[in-house]
C-alpha cells in the first residue's frame, strides 16, 4: 500500500514540473508572418521570440451578438514580454481569412510599447465586420517590432 502511494506522490510531482514549464520559444524574423487556425475569442499560441520580444499569443473577442451585415465590438490581446533591455514598439496588424484564405478583412491595431524587462498584454477595442468575423476560418499575423 505505502508502495501505491509513494509512486502516486511521484507522479503527482512529476506532472507538477512538467505543467509548469514555460513554453519553448521560436526565433522569428523581424517582421513575424504566419497564418494561423482562427476561432473568435480563442487565443491563437505564437511562441515566438524576435530580437528579445516574446509574443505569447494573439485573441481577438467579439464582445457582443455576432450579426452579418452589422458591426461587432471586439477586443484584440496581444499578450507577451519584452527580455531586452530597450522599450520596444510594436506593429501589429490582422487579416481575417476565409477557409479558401481570401481576406474578409483588415484589422491593423494601434502601435504600442513594451517596456524593458517586462510582461505585457496589450488590450485595444475596434469594430469589424460581423461578416467578416462569422466568416473567418484563419488569421494572418503581421508582427513588426522596432527599438
Amino acid at each position: 500500500m505505502r508502495r501505491m502511494i509513494f509512486a502516486l506522490v511521484v507522479s503527482l510531482v512529476a506532472g507538477a514540473v512538467f505543467a509548469q514549464e514555460s513554453p519553448t520559444y521560436t526565433p522569428g524574423e523581424n517582421p513575424f508572418q504566419g497564418e494561423f487556425a482562427f476561432v473568435p475569442g480563442q487565443a491563437i499560441g505564437l511562441h515566438v521570440d524576435i530580437q528579445g520580444v516574446r509574443l505569447d499569443s494573439v485573441t481577438l473577442s467579439a464582445l457582443g451578438d455576432v450579426r452579418p451585415g452589422d458591426k461587432v465590438k471586439c477586443e484584440a490581446v496581444v499578450a507577451g514580454s519584452n527580455k531586452t533591455d530597450k522599450k520596444a514598439t510594436l506593429t501589429a496588424v490582422l487579416l481575417l481569412e476565409n477557409a479558401d484564405g481570401k481576406t474578409l478583412e483588415k484589422i491593423a491595431l494601434d502601435q504600442f510599447r513594451a517596456k524593458a524587462g517586462k510582461e505585457f498584454q496589450e488590450r485595444q477595442k475596434l469594430t469589424i465586420g460581423g461578416d467578416a468575423l462569422a466568416g473567418a476560418r484563419k488569421v494572418y499575423v503581421f508582427v513588426q517590432v522596432a527599438f
